[in-house]
C-alpha cells in the first residue's frame, strides 16, 4: 500500500481491544487545522475507509489550491458536513 500524504492509519485502543480503527485525514493551512476520521467499521473495510479519506483529501486540496481560497471557510464547511461525506 502506498503512503498517502496527509493521511495516516489510526487506532484507538481501550482495555482489551480497539474502539476505533481507521484512517485520519489532517490538513493544516494558515494556522487552521482540519481533522477527520474514517472508520473501517463505517465503510466496511480498511480499503474503503482509505478510499473515502483520499477522496475527501483530493477534493479539499483542489479547493485550497484556488487563488482566493480561504482555508478557515473551507474547513468550516467540511466540518459541518459531518459524516455525510
Amino acid at each position: 500500500m502506498k503512503k498517502e500524504k496527509h493521511i495516516t492509519r489510526y487506532g484507538q485502543e481501550r482495555g482489551s481491544g480497539y474502539t476505533f480503527k481507521g484512517w485520519r485525514l489532517c490538513l493544516t493551512r494558515g494556522g487552521e487545522r482540519f481533522v477527520r476520521y474514517f472508520s473501517d467499521l463505517k465503510y466496511g473495510s480498511s480499503e474503503a475507509s482509505l478510499a473515502a479519506a483520499v477522496a475527501m483529501r483530493d477534493i479539499m486540496l483542489n479547493e485550497l489550491a484556488t487563488e482566493d481560497a480561504q482555508s478557515e471557510e473551507i474547513f468550516r464547511r467540511y466540518r459541518r458536513l459531518g459524516n455525510e461525506c
